[in-house]
Protein backbone atom coordinates (compact mmCIF):
# COMPACT_ATOMS: atom_id res chain seq x y z
CA UNK A 1 0.00 0.00 0.00
CA UNK A 2 1.72 3.62 -1.31
CA UNK A 3 1.93 5.61 2.22
CA UNK A 4 0.08 8.59 2.77
CA UNK A 5 2.97 11.32 3.42
CA UNK A 6 2.65 12.43 -0.45
CA UNK A 7 -1.28 12.27 -0.78
CA UNK A 8 -1.33 14.39 2.56
CA UNK A 9 1.11 17.02 1.09
CA UNK A 10 0.04 17.24 -1.89
CA UNK A 11 -3.71 18.89 -0.89
CA UNK A 12 -2.13 21.10 1.58
CA UNK A 13 0.40 22.49 -0.90
CA UNK A 14 -2.04 22.74 -3.96
CA UNK A 15 -3.93 24.75 -1.80
CA UNK A 16 -1.81 26.67 0.91
CA UNK A 17 -0.87 30.52 -0.27
CA UNK A 18 2.27 31.22 -1.50
CA UNK A 19 4.55 33.76 0.09
CA UNK A 20 5.17 32.02 3.45
CA UNK A 21 7.78 34.01 5.45
CA UNK A 22 8.68 33.03 9.74
CA UNK A 23 9.77 29.62 9.78
CA UNK A 24 11.23 28.64 6.44
CA UNK A 25 14.99 29.59 7.37
CA UNK A 26 15.77 31.17 3.67
CA UNK A 27 18.72 32.26 3.92
CA UNK A 28 21.81 33.66 1.77
CA UNK A 29 21.54 36.59 -0.87
CA UNK A 30 17.97 37.54 -1.15
CA UNK A 31 19.01 39.14 -4.49
CA UNK A 32 16.60 41.64 -6.73
CA UNK A 33 12.38 40.38 -5.83
CA UNK A 34 10.11 41.00 -8.52
CA UNK A 35 7.19 39.86 -10.46
CA UNK A 36 8.40 36.57 -13.37
CA UNK A 37 11.45 37.58 -14.97
CA UNK A 38 12.04 41.20 -14.08
CA UNK A 39 13.90 39.73 -10.75
CA UNK A 40 16.92 41.92 -12.62
CA UNK A 41 20.55 40.98 -11.68
CA UNK A 42 23.37 39.34 -13.70
CA UNK A 43 23.61 35.84 -12.18
CA UNK A 44 22.07 32.50 -12.65
CA UNK A 45 20.00 32.31 -9.35
CA UNK A 46 19.50 29.28 -7.57
CA UNK A 47 17.42 28.08 -5.01
CA UNK A 48 17.97 24.95 -2.30
CA UNK A 49 15.74 23.50 -0.46
CA UNK A 50 17.45 21.21 1.96
CA UNK A 51 18.03 19.71 5.90
CA UNK A 52 20.11 22.27 7.69
CA UNK A 53 18.76 21.22 11.11
CA UNK A 54 16.67 17.98 12.38
CA UNK A 55 17.74 14.76 12.35
CA UNK A 56 18.65 14.71 8.45
CA UNK A 57 20.73 17.91 9.15
CA UNK A 58 24.20 15.39 8.53
CA UNK A 59 23.19 14.74 5.01
CA UNK A 60 21.63 18.23 4.63
CA UNK A 61 25.59 19.44 4.66
CA UNK A 62 27.22 16.98 2.76
CA UNK A 63 24.34 18.51 -0.30
CA UNK A 64 24.98 21.77 0.81
CA UNK A 65 28.94 21.03 0.21
CA UNK A 66 27.84 19.76 -3.01
CA UNK A 67 25.89 22.39 -4.19
CA UNK A 68 28.69 25.14 -2.90
CA UNK A 69 31.98 23.61 -4.02
CA UNK A 70 30.06 23.87 -7.73
CA UNK A 71 29.41 27.39 -6.95
CA UNK A 72 32.45 28.40 -5.65
CA UNK A 73 34.31 26.37 -8.81
CA UNK A 74 32.00 27.82 -11.69
CA UNK A 75 32.58 31.08 -10.44
CA UNK A 76 36.06 30.96 -10.35
CA UNK A 77 35.94 29.73 -13.75
CA UNK A 78 33.93 32.46 -15.30
CA UNK A 79 30.91 31.38 -14.14
CA UNK A 80 28.50 30.37 -17.36
CA UNK A 81 28.91 30.88 -20.63
CA UNK A 82 25.71 32.30 -22.67
CA UNK A 83 26.20 33.77 -26.39
CA UNK A 84 29.32 35.37 -25.41
CA UNK A 85 28.91 36.66 -22.10
CA UNK A 86 29.78 35.07 -18.79
CA UNK A 87 27.15 34.74 -15.67
CA UNK A 88 28.17 33.98 -12.64
CA UNK A 89 25.89 31.37 -10.27
CA UNK A 90 23.76 32.42 -7.04
CA UNK A 91 22.88 29.94 -4.09
CA UNK A 92 19.97 31.13 -2.05
CA UNK A 93 19.07 28.20 0.55
CA UNK A 94 16.10 27.16 2.54
CA UNK A 95 16.28 25.17 5.42
CA UNK A 96 13.63 21.90 5.26
CA UNK A 97 14.26 21.62 8.74
CA UNK A 98 14.00 17.61 8.12
CA UNK A 99 10.25 17.80 7.87
CA UNK A 100 8.60 17.50 4.57
CA UNK A 101 5.60 20.16 5.19
CA UNK A 102 8.20 22.51 5.60
CA UNK A 103 10.65 21.60 3.07
CA UNK A 104 7.48 22.36 0.67
CA UNK A 105 6.34 25.58 2.26
CA UNK A 106 9.99 26.59 1.95
CA UNK A 107 9.89 25.79 -2.12
CA UNK A 108 6.71 28.09 -2.44
CA UNK A 109 8.64 30.44 -0.86
CA UNK A 110 11.81 30.17 -3.20
CA UNK A 111 9.74 30.19 -6.55
CA UNK A 112 7.43 33.05 -5.26
CA UNK A 113 9.68 35.27 -3.69
CA UNK A 114 13.05 34.78 -4.55
CA UNK A 115 12.06 34.52 -8.02
CA UNK A 116 14.73 31.72 -9.01
CA UNK A 117 15.88 30.45 -12.32
CA UNK A 118 15.58 26.73 -11.20
CA UNK A 119 16.18 24.25 -7.88
CA UNK A 120 18.56 22.11 -6.63
CA UNK A 121 17.01 19.64 -4.62
CA UNK A 122 16.79 18.35 -0.80
CA UNK A 123 19.05 15.75 0.45
CA UNK A 124 15.94 13.63 1.83
CA UNK A 125 13.38 11.38 -0.20
CA UNK A 126 10.49 12.56 2.11
CA UNK A 127 11.41 15.98 1.45
CA UNK A 128 11.85 15.78 -2.29
CA UNK A 129 9.06 13.56 -2.40
CA UNK A 130 6.62 16.74 -0.41
CA UNK A 131 8.81 19.24 -2.84
CA UNK A 132 8.45 17.87 -6.59
CA UNK A 133 4.80 18.48 -6.26
CA UNK A 134 5.56 22.64 -5.44
CA UNK A 135 8.16 21.96 -8.75
CA UNK A 136 5.25 20.40 -10.86
CA UNK A 137 2.44 23.43 -10.18
CA UNK A 138 4.90 26.31 -10.49
CA UNK A 139 6.55 24.32 -13.56
CA UNK A 140 10.43 24.90 -12.33
CA UNK A 141 13.00 22.70 -13.41
CA UNK A 142 14.76 20.82 -10.41
CA UNK A 143 17.43 18.48 -9.75
CA UNK A 144 18.36 16.75 -6.51
CA UNK A 145 21.48 15.68 -5.82
CA UNK A 146 20.88 12.64 -3.59
CA UNK A 147 17.36 11.66 -3.06
CA UNK A 148 16.97 7.94 -3.75
CA UNK A 149 13.82 6.43 -3.28
CA UNK A 150 12.21 4.60 -6.13
CA UNK A 151 8.67 6.77 -5.49
CA UNK A 152 10.01 10.07 -6.62
CA UNK A 153 10.46 8.73 -10.36
CA UNK A 154 7.42 6.62 -9.77
CA UNK A 155 5.62 9.53 -9.65
CA UNK A 156 6.46 10.36 -13.33
CA UNK A 157 7.41 14.13 -11.98
CA UNK A 158 8.31 16.35 -15.50
CA UNK A 159 10.48 18.91 -13.54
CA UNK A 160 12.08 16.59 -11.58
CA UNK A 161 15.77 14.76 -11.91
CA UNK A 162 18.00 13.48 -10.33
CA UNK A 163 21.84 12.70 -10.18
CA UNK A 164 22.00 9.32 -7.82
CA UNK A 165 20.25 6.01 -9.23
CA UNK A 166 17.72 4.75 -7.01
CA UNK A 167 18.56 2.87 -4.13
CA UNK A 168 16.54 0.41 -5.80
CA UNK A 169 19.54 -0.74 -7.61
CA UNK A 170 22.25 0.87 -5.24
CA UNK A 171 21.23 -1.04 -2.60
CA UNK A 172 20.32 -4.68 -4.19
CA UNK A 173 23.35 -4.65 -6.40
CA UNK A 174 25.68 -3.94 -3.44
CA UNK A 175 23.43 -6.25 -1.21
CA UNK A 176 23.93 -9.31 -3.94
CA UNK A 177 27.93 -8.93 -3.84
CA UNK A 178 28.13 -9.13 -0.40
CA UNK A 179 26.04 -12.19 -0.05
CA UNK A 180 28.30 -13.65 -2.45
CA UNK A 181 31.35 -13.25 -0.27
CA UNK A 182 33.10 -16.83 0.65
CA UNK A 183 31.97 -18.33 2.77
CA UNK A 184 28.26 -17.13 1.31
CA UNK A 185 25.65 -16.27 4.11
CA UNK A 186 22.87 -19.02 4.79
CA UNK A 187 20.85 -16.27 6.63
CA UNK A 188 20.41 -12.38 7.19
CA UNK A 189 18.38 -10.27 9.34
CA UNK A 190 17.29 -6.73 7.69
CA UNK A 191 16.15 -3.69 9.83
CA UNK A 192 15.30 -0.27 8.70
CA UNK A 193 13.53 3.05 9.42
CA UNK A 194 10.56 3.15 8.16
CA UNK A 195 10.41 6.38 5.71
CA UNK A 196 10.54 6.76 1.82
CA UNK A 197 13.93 5.91 1.39
CA UNK A 198 14.85 3.39 4.55
CA UNK A 199 11.98 1.48 3.79
CA UNK A 200 13.09 0.95 0.25
CA UNK A 201 16.55 0.30 0.83
CA UNK A 202 15.56 -2.03 3.47
CA UNK A 203 13.27 -3.47 1.08
CA UNK A 204 15.94 -3.91 -1.72
CA UNK A 205 18.08 -5.51 0.47
CA UNK A 206 15.44 -8.64 1.49
CA UNK A 207 14.58 -9.01 -2.54
CA UNK A 208 18.60 -9.31 -3.10
CA UNK A 209 18.71 -11.89 -0.08
CA UNK A 210 15.86 -13.83 -1.51
CA UNK A 211 17.20 -13.50 -4.74
CA UNK A 212 20.39 -15.36 -3.56
CA UNK A 213 18.26 -17.90 -2.44
CA UNK A 214 19.30 -16.69 1.78
CA UNK A 215 17.09 -17.00 4.68
CA UNK A 216 15.54 -13.34 5.85
CA UNK A 217 15.61 -14.04 9.56
CA UNK A 218 13.39 -10.52 9.80
CA UNK A 219 12.05 -7.77 7.74
CA UNK A 220 12.11 -5.34 10.97
CA UNK A 221 11.23 -1.36 10.01
CA UNK A 222 11.16 0.72 13.17
CA UNK A 223 10.30 4.90 13.38
CA UNK A 224 13.73 6.99 13.43
CA UNK A 225 13.40 7.65 16.91
CA UNK A 226 13.34 3.78 17.81
CA UNK A 227 15.21 1.93 21.23
CA UNK A 228 17.90 0.07 18.97
CA UNK A 229 19.38 -2.04 21.46
CA UNK A 230 15.40 -3.47 21.07
CA UNK A 231 16.24 -4.15 17.74
CA UNK A 232 19.57 -5.35 18.17
CA UNK A 233 18.66 -7.29 20.91
CA UNK A 234 15.90 -9.21 18.76
CA UNK A 235 18.77 -9.60 15.94
CA UNK A 236 21.10 -10.69 17.93
CA UNK A 237 18.52 -13.69 19.48
CA UNK A 238 17.98 -14.49 15.69
CA UNK A 239 22.05 -15.20 15.34
CA UNK A 240 22.29 -14.65 11.64
CA UNK A 241 25.54 -14.61 9.27
CA UNK A 242 24.68 -10.90 8.34
CA UNK A 243 23.01 -7.76 9.57
CA UNK A 244 21.47 -5.13 6.45
CA UNK A 245 20.25 -2.08 7.37
CA UNK A 246 18.33 0.47 5.95
CA UNK A 247 18.52 4.05 7.03
CA UNK A 248 20.55 7.17 7.70
CA UNK A 249 23.75 7.85 9.04
CA UNK A 250 22.13 8.37 12.47
CA UNK A 251 20.24 5.26 12.89
CA UNK A 252 23.50 3.32 11.44
CA UNK A 253 25.51 4.88 13.98
CA UNK A 254 22.97 4.08 17.12
CA UNK A 255 22.14 0.68 15.59
CA UNK A 256 26.62 -0.48 15.27
CA UNK A 257 26.79 1.35 19.00
CA UNK A 258 23.84 -0.74 20.43
CA UNK A 259 25.65 -4.10 18.60
CA UNK A 260 28.59 -3.09 20.48
CA UNK A 261 26.76 -2.40 23.67
CA UNK A 262 25.06 -5.77 23.53
CA UNK A 263 27.90 -8.09 21.80
CA UNK A 264 25.93 -8.20 18.96
CA UNK A 265 28.38 -9.83 16.03
CA UNK A 266 27.29 -11.25 12.90
CA UNK A 267 30.05 -11.51 10.41
CA UNK A 268 29.52 -8.07 8.79
CA UNK A 269 27.05 -5.16 8.70
CA UNK A 270 25.88 -3.52 5.51
CA UNK A 271 24.59 -0.27 5.91
CA UNK A 272 24.21 1.40 2.60
CA UNK A 273 24.01 5.04 2.56
CA UNK A 274 26.86 6.89 4.34
CA UNK A 275 29.66 4.91 5.72
CA UNK A 276 32.49 6.81 4.16
CA UNK A 277 31.65 9.86 5.92
CA UNK A 278 33.39 11.58 8.51
CA UNK A 279 29.99 12.08 10.44
CA UNK A 280 29.35 7.95 10.39
CA UNK A 281 32.97 7.20 11.06
CA UNK A 282 33.39 10.24 13.95
CA UNK A 283 29.86 8.72 15.22
CA UNK A 284 30.90 5.23 15.84
CA UNK A 285 34.57 6.41 18.14
CA UNK A 286 36.44 4.49 15.77
CA UNK A 287 34.75 1.39 15.85
CA UNK A 288 33.30 1.67 11.86
CA UNK A 289 36.05 -0.47 10.80
CA UNK A 290 35.02 -3.49 8.57
CA UNK A 291 30.98 -1.93 8.33
CA UNK A 292 29.90 -2.66 4.45
CA UNK A 293 28.24 -0.46 2.58
CA UNK A 294 27.23 1.07 -1.64
CA UNK A 295 28.59 3.94 -2.97
CA UNK A 296 28.27 5.05 -7.11
CA UNK A 297 31.04 7.02 -6.62
CA UNK A 298 34.67 7.13 -5.06
CA UNK A 299 37.61 9.56 -5.66
CA UNK A 300 40.05 6.58 -6.77
CA UNK A 301 37.13 5.43 -9.49
CA UNK A 302 38.44 6.44 -12.57
CA UNK A 303 35.78 8.23 -14.48
CA UNK A 304 35.23 10.13 -17.36
CA UNK A 305 36.13 13.98 -16.40
CA UNK A 306 35.05 16.53 -18.46
CA UNK A 307 33.23 19.83 -17.64
CA UNK A 308 34.98 21.42 -14.72
CA UNK A 309 36.85 19.33 -12.41
CA UNK A 310 38.97 17.17 -14.64
CA UNK A 311 38.93 14.08 -12.73
CA UNK A 312 37.37 12.01 -9.02
CA UNK A 313 40.86 13.03 -8.01
CA UNK A 314 40.53 16.46 -8.46
CA UNK A 315 37.20 17.15 -7.36
CA UNK A 316 37.75 15.52 -3.90
CA UNK A 317 41.60 17.26 -3.70
CA UNK A 318 38.94 20.62 -3.98
CA UNK A 319 36.47 19.06 -1.78
CA UNK A 320 39.61 18.37 0.89
CA UNK A 321 40.93 21.77 0.37
CA UNK A 322 37.79 23.57 1.03
CA UNK A 323 36.23 21.88 3.50
CA UNK A 324 39.03 19.16 5.15
CA UNK A 325 37.37 16.52 4.75
CA UNK A 326 37.22 13.96 1.92
CA UNK A 327 34.01 13.80 -0.45
CA UNK A 328 31.22 10.67 -0.45
CA UNK A 329 28.99 9.89 -3.02
CA UNK A 330 25.77 12.53 -2.04
CA UNK A 331 27.85 15.20 -2.10
CA UNK A 332 29.58 14.28 -5.66
CA UNK A 333 26.12 13.59 -7.28
CA UNK A 334 25.33 17.59 -5.32
CA UNK A 335 28.08 18.91 -7.60
CA UNK A 336 27.36 17.22 -10.75
CA UNK A 337 23.87 18.10 -10.68
CA UNK A 338 25.26 21.88 -10.91
CA UNK A 339 27.04 20.79 -13.60
CA UNK A 340 24.23 19.15 -15.52
CA UNK A 341 22.13 23.02 -15.24
CA UNK A 342 25.48 24.64 -16.20
CA UNK A 343 25.73 22.24 -19.47
CA UNK A 344 21.62 22.61 -19.95
CA UNK A 345 21.86 26.23 -19.41
CA UNK A 346 24.82 26.85 -22.06
CA UNK A 347 22.79 24.84 -24.22
CA UNK A 348 19.54 26.93 -23.83
CA UNK A 349 21.80 29.63 -24.66
CA UNK A 350 19.29 32.67 -22.27
CA UNK A 351 20.51 35.02 -20.15
CA UNK A 352 19.61 35.32 -17.02
CA UNK A 353 16.84 35.69 -15.51
CA UNK A 354 15.12 32.95 -17.17
CA UNK A 355 11.09 33.37 -18.33
CA UNK A 356 8.54 30.72 -17.89
CA UNK A 357 8.91 29.76 -21.77
CA UNK A 358 13.10 29.50 -21.12
CA UNK A 359 12.67 27.40 -17.82
CA UNK A 360 10.34 25.15 -19.96
CA UNK A 361 12.77 24.50 -22.79
CA UNK A 362 15.29 23.89 -19.89
CA UNK A 363 13.74 20.66 -18.82
CA UNK A 364 12.96 19.82 -22.54
CA UNK A 365 17.21 20.03 -22.62
CA UNK A 366 17.69 17.97 -19.56
CA UNK A 367 15.19 15.22 -20.51
CA UNK A 368 17.65 14.66 -23.35
CA UNK A 369 21.11 16.17 -21.95
CA UNK A 370 24.15 13.77 -21.79
CA UNK A 371 26.79 15.09 -19.58
CA UNK A 372 30.32 13.62 -19.07
CA UNK A 373 31.61 14.74 -15.56
CA UNK A 374 34.05 13.54 -12.48
CA UNK A 375 31.10 11.66 -11.44
CA UNK A 376 30.29 9.62 -14.43
CA UNK A 377 28.82 10.04 -17.17
CA UNK A 378 24.31 11.58 -16.68
CA UNK A 379 21.47 11.14 -18.24
CA UNK A 380 18.21 10.72 -17.59
CA UNK A 381 15.40 7.67 -18.25
CA UNK A 382 12.63 9.34 -20.61
CA UNK A 383 10.40 6.65 -19.49
CA UNK A 384 9.71 3.25 -17.36
CA UNK A 385 9.76 3.27 -13.08
CA UNK A 386 12.77 5.37 -12.99
CA UNK A 387 12.01 8.63 -15.29
CA UNK A 388 14.16 11.26 -14.78
CA UNK A 389 16.47 9.51 -12.46
CA UNK A 390 20.21 8.75 -13.73
CA UNK A 391 20.53 4.79 -13.73
CA UNK A 392 23.53 5.00 -15.76
CA UNK A 393 26.02 5.06 -12.66
CA UNK A 394 27.00 2.03 -11.64
CA UNK A 395 26.55 0.87 -7.73
CA UNK A 396 29.64 -0.49 -5.71
CA UNK A 397 29.80 -2.57 -2.64
CA UNK A 398 32.53 -1.12 -0.18
CA UNK A 399 34.01 -2.05 3.10
CA UNK A 400 35.72 0.43 5.61
CA UNK A 401 39.12 -0.94 5.64
CA UNK A 402 42.89 -0.30 7.23
CA UNK A 403 43.79 2.27 10.02
CA UNK A 404 42.45 5.35 7.93
CA UNK A 405 39.11 3.12 7.56
CA UNK A 406 39.03 4.06 4.03
CA UNK A 407 36.32 2.84 2.21
CA UNK A 408 37.37 0.24 -0.92
CA UNK A 409 35.41 -1.30 -3.15
CA UNK A 410 34.97 -5.12 -2.49
CA UNK A 411 33.33 -7.92 -4.57
CA UNK A 412 33.47 -9.43 -7.89
CA UNK A 413 34.50 -6.16 -10.06
CA UNK A 414 38.70 -6.30 -11.08
CA UNK A 415 39.44 -3.47 -9.07
CA UNK A 416 38.24 -4.64 -6.03
CA UNK A 417 40.06 -5.24 -3.05
CA UNK A 418 39.69 -8.20 -0.56
CA UNK A 419 37.05 -8.26 1.83
CA UNK A 420 37.73 -8.50 5.76
CA UNK A 421 35.06 -10.85 6.03
CA UNK A 422 33.96 -12.43 8.51
CA UNK A 423 34.43 -9.03 10.01
CA UNK A 424 37.74 -9.85 12.52
CA UNK A 425 37.99 -7.51 15.33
Amino acid sequence: MRDNLKNTVNRRQFTKAAGLTGALGVTGVAGCLGGGSDRGGDKFKFGVVTSLSGDLRFGGEVTRRGYDLWKKTINENGGIEVDGSSYEVELTYADAKSDPSTGADAASQMITSEKVDAVLGPYSSNVTLAVAPIMEKNQTPHISGSAESPRIWEEQYKHTFGTVPTVTLIARQAAEEILSLDPTAESVYVSGVNGPFSKATASAMRDAAENKGVEVLAYDLNPSDTDWTSVVSSAKSEDPDLHFHGGHIGSHVSLLKAADQLNYDPNGFFCHYGVNTSDFKDGLGGDASGTFGATVWLPSIERTGGKLFGSAADYAKAARDEFDQSPDYTQAASSAAGIVYQQALEELGAAPPLSDTEQSKLVSILEDIEVQTFYGDVTFDKEGDFYHNNTTTSPLPVQLQGDDDEAVVVGSSASASEANYPVSE
